[in-house]
């Protein structure tokens, strides 16, 4: 910790003669600046620098800066400052201080991590407490700015930790969309919908969940996700790979409200957002793999769904994955 104080001040980015517990709102504002225009050789090492920054600001151990994959349930290591959390390449989106954030998108707290003196281990390393923004880059949730503690005596979290790790968190926001060689224009791409609104990716991703069913729709489910990319999605071949008439299988998902088309394409739209965002596929093979007669029909499935065509779909959300 003391080399990194050393190093601000040798860099003027703060004033001298502080502990960092008692580093004021001005010293942090000037510093936070400083980062947002410095200018660094690369992306990673402006990322290690706001996070370099912080653990002196906020009197943290480690420092992670997560990109939130929804599609995966996990969070992503873009950077790291800090020697106790070695090797760490991504963690649970479950994790307490990662899935509060995400949840909440808010910034989350905690001086005193449990309730007993020992701490709670993550990867070998003891927390005993956590300040988490969320990061949000072009009114998507990006990611969590975590600063974590291995010492319980140090002094709760203030006001201004969190109006500083607010301040931050959009700074290190603004980096990320200035990084960008392609930046999605935004405006643009609204103008062009012809829906009202546009839906977060994180909330697609919910309504693209496999739907939780049970009995003969959920078999119909496990055999449609069996087949995907595979073979045909008609209903007439579920049926007989369930060993069941076209018409028996219609009826008994009747007796549960619910329709074969109803499920194909819920498994379908599931499977077509992780074809657009995390995989190179073309549309037209895409439409193949979910059994789709032409690009077309895809297309104005994919529509219903979003209010989006897949093409837009991918541009404005392939860095959300």
């Amino acid at each position: 910790m003391v080399d990194d104080t050393e190093m601000l001040v040798a860099e003027g980015r703060i004033s001298q003669g502080y502990s960092s517990n008692q580093l004021n709102l001005a010293d942090r504002l000037r510093c936070l600046h400083e980062l947002l225009t410095d200018r660094h050789e690369n992306y990673h090492l402006h990322c290690k620098a706001y996070l370099d920054a912080g653990r002196v600001m906020f009197d943290a151990d480690e420092a992670l800066l997560l990109r939130v994959r929804f599609l995966q349930d996990e969070a992503v290591v873009e950077a790291h400052s800090g020697s106790k959390l070695t090797n760490l390449d991504a963690i649970g989106s479950d994790v307490s201080w990662c899935s509060e954030v995400i949840e909440q998108k808010r910034v989350t707290f905690q001086s005193n991590f449990c309730v007993n003196s020992e701490g709670v281990t993550y990867n070998e390393f003891v927390i005993r407490g956590y300040l988490c923004a969320p990061v949000f880059v072009t009114g998507q949730l990006f990611g969590v700015l975590c600063f974590l503690r291995g010492t319980s005596e140090k002094s709760g979290f203030t006001d201004e930790d969190i109006e500083t790790i607010e301040l931050m968190a959009k700074g290190v926001a603004k980096m990320i969309e200035l990084q960008r060689v392609q930046p999605v224009d935004q405006e643009k791409l609204r103008a062009g919908f012809a829906t009202e609104g546009v839906r977060t990716f994180e909330e697609y991703v919910q309504l693209a969940r496999l739907p939780e069913v049970y009995g003969v729709p959920g078999r119909v489910v496990d055999v449609l996700q069996k087949r995907i990319g595979k073979c045909s999605l008609s209903i007439d071949f579920i049926a007989e790979e369930m060993n069941l008439s076209k018409r028996t299988l219609q009826r008994r998902l009747q007796q549960q409200n619910i329709s074969f088309a109803q499920l194909r394409d819920q498994v379908r739209f599931h499977h077509a957002i992780t074809y657009l965002v995390e995989q190179t596929m073309s549309i037209d093979s895409i439409s193949a793999s979910l059994d789709f007669s032409d690009r077309t029909s895809f297309t104005n499935a994919f529509k219903r769904w979003t209010g989006l065509s897949p093409s837009t779909f991918r541009k404005l959300f392939r860095d959300y994955a």
